[in-house]
């Protein structure tokens, strides 16, 4: 009975299996090398069957085995080729089209395709042209895989979800240049203070994401402090005027805060509104409390607001409370305008 079975039929799981590898290879390698890598060491494991998947792939063609094994030889030395003269590495997907269009074997109707602008098509599909950071497609995906690995390793994983404050003001005083400027300049401070593994995202408009895979509570915090920080320290000059920018953040972490994706975004969220109702200026975790003295910080712009300690707990410590009572009586005019 199993010879009557379609040929489709009988190697779908072997197919499948080696289709899914492709598919995780292309999503996690770099669009150059890394992924030329990755595939190549699947084909030294499955032999001829990885390069017809490979091409059905890339192509969306089907090749016999022995075809797509001698077309997959000679699309890596073509790569290479292209990589050195060009200065730079490129993309396989580009070198796979650049390698169909100047050959007349197997391809009846051939399209030339301009490089950079293939690359350019690849960048706009994955990255937010303005901010250089993933967009909010690529970063849903992305998160949706680390969210997987730490459900698998039993690890944490944080949300930082971030908002500019005021943005609309000064768009409206400064104009929609400046208000470029501005995400400029947080997406660059975001790339200088994560780690190689987090995912730096805009997620839309005024809206930041970073996600902190193996990292607590505590340690996000410290993260999502120092980048409070950075960005209000720093005064833009626009069109010869000074304009402050400052951001408002929540945290939320897995598993401690919920148990399925959705839900810690949903709680990272709930905790970037909490902290602007608060009087923004300052991050919070999900669940977390928040004492006076952080609050009356966050309502002072400028450098007065660090002469105000943290204090930043679920309950405010003696040692807080007293320091932040010896702050109140050296500095009366800070609290006067927090009231």
């Amino acid at each position: 009975m199993e010879k009557n079975l379609p040929r489709n039929f009988l190697q779908t799981d072997v197919e499948k299996t080696i289709k899914n590898t492709v598919l995780a290879c292309m999503r996690d390698s770099a669009p150059d090398g890394d992924l030329l890598d990755c595939l190549r060491l699947l084909v030294q494991q499955e032999g001829r069957a990885a390069c017809t998947i490979i091409l059905e792939v890339l192509m969306h063609r089907n090749f016999c085995q022995e075809e797509a094994a001698h077309y997959w030889q000679d699309i890596v030395a073509h790569h290479r080729m292209m990589s050195v003269a060009l200065g730079r590495v490129v993309g396989l997907s580009v070198a796979v089209c650049d390698y169909f269009s100047l050959q007349e074997k197997g391809v009846r109707v051939a399209k030339l395709i301009d490089v950079h602008k293939f690359e350019a098509m690849y960048m706009e599909r994955q990255f937010d042209s303005l901010t250089g950071l993933y967009n909010k497609q690529t970063m849903e995906s992305a998160l949706s895989q680390e969210f997987s690995r730490a459900e698998r390793h039993q690890r944490r994983l944080s949300i930082l979800f971030l908002d500019l404050d005021s943005f609309k003001k000064i768009n409206d005083s400064h104009g929609h240049l400046a208000g470029d400027k501005m995400m400029q300049h947080v997406g660059r401070i975001l790339v200088e203070n994560k780690r190689a593994v987090d995912i730096a995202a805009r997620f839309g408009g005024d809206e930041f994401v970073l996600v902190l895979p193996d990292t607590d509570k505590g340690e996000a915090l410290g993260l999502a402090e120092r980048i409070r920080k950075e960005i209000s320290r720093e005064t833009m000059v626009v069109e010869k005027r000074e304009v402050c920018l400052t951001v408002s953040g929540g945290i939320a972490t897995y598993p401690d805060d919920a148990r399925n994706c959705e839900d810690v975004f949903r709680c990272a969220d709930k905790a970037l509104y909490r902290a602007k109702h608060l009087g923004k200026n300052i991050v919070l975790a999900h669940g977390q409390k928040i004492c006076r003295c952080k609050r009356l910080k966050s309502m002072i712009p400028g450098p007065l607001a660090e002469m105000i300690p943290d204090a930043f707990s679920s309950a405010l410590s003696p040692s807080g409370a007293i320091s932040c009572l010896a702050t109140q009586e050296k500095n009366p005019e800070i609290f006067a305008q927090a009231q």
